[in-house]
């Protein structure tokens, strides 16, 4: 009897705390990934400042932050240009483009910078307050639009090639629906090639050919140019 009176304090007392606004939220993270001297991070960094936003800032003159950015992407199927900067809320790519159901789907970075902001002021986002008014970021000059862009060369792990297309979409399929998310096919060199994965991150690729060549022997890495 005892143990259920102090079940339904415990439970009432919640509840109260919920009702309250007293209950604990989860902390979320702003990351965004920048380089010296893009001027579109350096707009994101401003506006954020500015409206009281705290972020986490990983610049990719070290090179351990551009591999982190360059696996990230990877990981949700992200193999297009990448334009600077790269915005990660929660672990959710808002920046060059988010995933949906139809895939990624890129936006604007003032129309990502000003939905951050607003989630931020409707209380949507438990974020670490910053003083604008003490808070400064120094200017940034950009001399080319191609300084807030990325260039990158993905790495595929090529499991099979074939002369028919017909014969490497059989492949492919088999690959989607058996664990490889990522697989695809493309036609090179007057050939269709069939990939369960592209990476950004030598090292990474070397150690999962390994994996796969216990099932395609001839698996082997093709990096585009």
């Amino acid at each position: 009897m005892d143990k259920l009176v102090l079940k339904i304090s415990l439970t009432l007392l919640f509840v109260f705390q919920l009702a309250n606004g007293y209950a604990v939220q989860q902390q979320d993270t702003l990351l965004l990934f920048t380089k010296p001297g893009c001027s579109n991070c350096h707009a994101a960094k401003q506006i954020l400042t500015q409206s009281g936003i705290s972020f986490i800032e990983k610049s990719l003159d070290k090179d351990v932050n551009a591999a982190e950015m360059l696996s990230r992407m990877a990981a949700i199927g992200y193999k297009q240009s990448i334009y600077l900067p790269v915005i990660f809320l929660n672990n959710k790519l808002y920046h060059p483009a988010y995933k949906a159901d139809t895939g990624l789907v890129a936006l604007p970075l003032q129309d990502v910078v000003d939905t951050i902001r607003l989630k931020f002021q409707r209380g949507e986002l438990n974020l670490p307050l910053v003083d604008k008014n003490t808070v400064s970021v120094q200017p940034e000059q950009s001399v080319a639009p191609s300084d807030c862009e990325v260039k990158t060369s993905p790495i595929y792990l090529i499991c099979s090639v074939y002369d028919k297309e017909e014969d490497a979409k059989v492949l492919m399929n088999k690959l989607l629906a058996g664990g490889y998310p990522f697989a695809g096919m493309m036609y090179y060199q007057n050939k269709y090639r069939v990939f369960t994965k592209f990476y950004y991150d030598q090292v990474q690729a070397d150690a999962e050919l390994s994996t796969v060549k216990n099932e395609y022997d001839k698996a082997y890495l093709l990096a585009m140019p």
